[in-house]
């Protein structure tokens, strides 16, 4: 499944449940994945639609959908604490992601996040 930008953002303002249920399907392709899990986080408010998506997503082959998650992690958790468990998951990215910006990022939301 392929979604444009304007898409994605729509669906995040309008049927935010739709966007969950695209970006924890198996058959979404990275660009999608990426870009939805930053809006995810910039647009919806419910805790309890964006925490199981960015579980899933810190968890991602594809290194760009990490970081992406880690922008929606930020964007979402502006001014507050995450759960333990993905407080926990960033320090493991930060420590080992294979991906050098991965790292990087990790790290700095992580100082971001204890400043909260």
């Amino acid at each position: 499944m392929n979604y444009s930008e304007n898409q994605i953002t729509e669906l995040a303002q309008n049927n935010p449940k739709e966007l969950v249920r695209i970006l924890i399907s198996p058959d979404v392709d990275v660009r999608t994945l990426t870009y939805g899990v930053e809006v995810l986080g910039g647009e919806i408010s419910d805790e309890e639609l964006v925490v199981p998506v960015f579980r899933k997503l810190l968890k991602h082959v594809n290194a760009m959908v990490r970081e992406g998650a880690m922008m929606g992690i930020a964007a979402f958790y502006d001014g507050k604490k995450p759960p333990r468990d993905i407080l926990e998951r960033l320090k493991a990215l930060a420590s080992s992601d294979p991906s050098p910006t991965n790292k990087e990022t990790a790290k700095s939301l992580l100082s971001d996040l204890e400043s909260n």
